[in-house]
Order: C-alpha cells, then sequence, then structure tokens
C-alpha cells in the first residue's frame, strides 16, 4: 500500500472513532442534560459548548498545524477528547452538571481538530483525486454507523443506579483507539511546503464558487445539527419512543450521512460538483416534506435519512471546492477560516435547536430550516452564473463539468 493509501485508511479509522464518540454523544447527552441541568431548556447546552468550543479551536488549530503539522495536533486533539470523555462518565455519576458542561466544552477541542482528517488526506492526493480522498475519510465514519448507536444501547445501565454514565466511557475507548493509530501517521509537515505562484487570499474570498463552497458545506451542517440535536428530546420525550427508538433512527442518520462517502467523490469527478450541490438540495426539500406530514416512527426515520443524505451531497461537495481552492501555503489560513465558518454555524445550530423546541415545537423547526435551504440553493445558482477562473479555465478540475 502506498504512503497515501496508508495514510487515507488511517484517516478513515480515526475518523470512524471520532464519529462514534459524536455519534454517542448526540445519542445521550441531551438526555443527560434533562436529568441533571437545573432548567429543561439547559438539556442541550452541553452539546452547544462543545460546538462551541469546536468552533473556537478550529482557525487557531489550522495555523498551528501550519506550524507544526497536523499528526502532533491530531494525536494532543485525540489526547484531550479521551480525557474529556472520562470526565463526562464521571460527572454523569455526580450528577454535576457543571462538570458535565466543561467536560463537554473539552470535547469540543478534539471535534475541532478532527474536522481536519478530511483536509490531511486531501493535501496529499493529485488534484483530480482530491474528492475521493477526502470523500473516502469521511466514510471511514461507516463503522460508527454500526459502533456508536450499539455500544451506547449496550452501556445505558453499564454504570448501576447512574444511567447513560457508561456511554461515555465507552466513547472514551474510541479516543484512546484513536490515539493508538495517529502515530501511524506520514504526513508532511506544511513547513516543508514551498510557496507557490496561484490566486491572492482576497480574490478567492471574493469568488461566487469559492463562497458556495463555504455556504454549502457550513449551512448544510447547520441545518443537519440544528434538526439532529433536538431529535433525541422529540423521539424521547415528546413521542415517547424510547431510547432504543432513539438511537436506531440516530444509527440509520447517520449511515445515510457517511455511506455515500464511498461513492460521492467518484460522483463529483464524474458530473462535476454542481449537480452533487442539487441533489443534496433536493434531498433537504424531501425532508422538510416528510417531517411536515406525519409523526410516526418511520416519518422520523426518514426525516433523518433524507437529513443525512443531504448533508453528506452538500458537505462534500463544498469541502472538496475548499479542499482544491488554494496553494498549498495557504491551505492553514483558507482550511481553517472555512471551517470556522462551518462549525460556527454547528454552534448557532446546536444552541438554538433545544430552545427552539422547547418554545414552538419540530415543525415550526423544520419551517425555519426552509430559510437555510433557501441561501444554500441561491448560493449554488451565483455559483453557476459566476464560475471561477484558473490559467484560463473555468471551475477546479472536479468541478468544471456543470
Amino acid at each position: 500500500m502506498s504512503a497515501n493509501g496508508r495514510n487515507i485508511a488511517l484517516l478513515a479509522l480515526s475518523q470512524a472513532c471520532f464519529m462514534t464518540t459524536v455519534n454517542i454523544n448526540i445519542i445521550v447527552t441531551s438526555l443527560v442534560g434533562v436529568l441533571i441541568a437545573p432548567e429543561p431548556w439547559l438539556a442541550t447546552l452541553p452539546i452547544s459548548l462543545m460546538y462551541v468550543v469546536s468552533m473556537l479551536t478550529t482557525l487557531p488549530a489550522s495555523l498551528l498545524m501550519g506550524r507544526i503539522g497536523r499528526k502532533p495536533v491530531f494525536i494532543s486533539a485525540a489526547g484531550i477528547g479521551l480525557f474529556c470523555c472520562l470526565i463526562m462518565g464521571y460527572a454523569t455519576i455526580l450528577s454535576s452538571f457543571m462538570l458535565f458542561l466543561v467536560s463537554s466544552a473539552g470535547l469540543g477541542i478534539a471535534t475541532g481538530v478532527a474536522q481536519f482528517y478530511r483536509y490531511a488526506a486531501a493535501d496529499n492526493a493529485e488534484q483530480n483525486q482530491k474528492a475521493r480522498a477526502l470523500s473516502l475519510v469521511l466514510a471511514g465514519g461507516v463503522l460508527a454507523v454500526i459502533i456508536g448507536p450499539n455500544l451506547a444501547r449496550m452501556t445505558f445501565e453499564a454504570i448501576p443506579d447512574h444511567l447513560y454514565a457508561g456511554c461515555f466511557f465507552g466513547a472514551a475507548m474510541m479516543q484512546l483507539l484513536a490515539l493508538l493509530l495517529l502515530p501511524y501517521l506520514d504526513i508532511k509537515p506544511n513547513t516543508e511546503i514551498v510557496k507557490s505562484s496561484g490566486v491572492s487570499l482576497g480574490w478567492l474570498f471574493r469568488q461566487p464558487y469559492f463562497i458556495a463552497g463555504m455556504v454549502t458545506a457550513a449551512l448544510g451542517y447547520g441545518v443537519m445539527t440544528f434538526m439532529m440535536t433536538a431529535t433525541p428530546l422529540q423521539i424521547v420525550n415528546t413521542e415517547q419512543m424510547g431510547d432504543s427508538s432513539n438511537a436506531i433512527i440516530i444509527q440509520w442518520h447517520v449511515l445515510a450521512m457517511l455511506l455515500p462517502s464511498l461513492a460521492t467523490g467518484a460522483l463529483i469527478g464524474r458530473v462535476g460538483v454542481i449537480p452533487v450541490l442539487w441533489a443534496g438540495v433536493i434531498f433537504y426539500i424531501a425532508m422538510i416534506v416528510v417531517t411536515l406530514s406525519g409523526t410516526s416512527f418511520m416519518h422520523y426515520l426518514m426525516t433523518l435519512v433524507l437529513l443525512g443524505l443531504g448533508w453528506n451531497m452538500l458537505f462534500v461537495g463544498g469541502s472538496s471546492i475548499i479542499a482544491q481552492s488554494c496553494r498549498p501555503d495557504q491551505r492553514p489560513k483558507v482550511q481553517g477560516m472555512a471551517d470556522f465558518m462551518i462549525t460556527a454555524m454547528m454552534a448557532l445550530a446546536s444552541l438554538t435547536s433545544a430552545t427552539m423546541h422547547y418554545l414552538y415545537g419540530w415543525k415550526i423547526m423544520v419551517l425555519l430550516a426552509v430559510v437555510l435551504v433557501g441561501v444554500i440553493a441561491v448560493s449554488i445558482i451565483l455559483a453557476t452564473l459566476y464560475p471561477m477562473t484558473r490559467n484560463g479555465e473555468t471551475g477546479f478540475p472536479e468541478a468544471s463539468r456543470q
């Protein structure tokens, strides 16, 4: 296996560990919040703080990777994730909401850094293979579909008299596995990359095509986070369907998010990124229609599956534009700023999700998502009307077929 192939495999496995940890947190964190928070509307504050810290981590982490390389930053972040998961389990046992908040916020550091696994694979791939490399790393999260919900179910009551505490100790083991895998990466430090000629950052950030990449990735993630964060509250507390139904729905949702990644990169190479972005919008529209049509288990299941499919098209498509748009020496700033926007939307969506669900309910949340989907559609239209040009060619290799 080539060095790049080995890196993609290691990053895909690390992505699986990261996504398993995220899945477990999505399934149980808000439910723990209901049990130990002083007020019900604070139930999703721990996971919201995780997203806020993740947002604040992305740009500094990317710049630090530009100085010392990705590998040491990845390893350090996995260690922080391991420690914070252990403390979250301990805080659940103590019923300490404040300690739970702090440790969940700390987990945001690991979350913010893990967002760059996909870029690490794309950076070392040929220009016309970047979308495929990025997509394959995200596809590693398919393992999390199997491991995450099952691990959560097995550990719901692993600690007697302390519901959900065992889930976080299970998540800690996944972070330990990532900590053991990441030292074997063979990634060239950015300090070894020589500055090359190309477009300036100012020019890049004025291009509708590049802006569409950031908007589709950021708002696509925002819509998904907004809906998914409130799902456990809707399924378990409002509809009284139980923890098992919640875990099954989240499991299928994550499968829909990540399984298409096995083909999304190749699809972008074949038909171009613009049609893939439009597919994401269509999936989101279908999600809205299904959600407004009923409240059965199957309605919620289809809603979350369509939500996952839409996220994949928009996030992989948007990320591929970002990954291939800049010079190697510009990656720390461009990727850091782009992921700052993505995690900012995740944080805002998560922070508002519980409050909107508590005050207005599930269907009003869906109607609000319509506005964000509209913005995504407008950005794609502008990208189509005003494509980027470089060296006399329209767009970039993977995205040139429009």
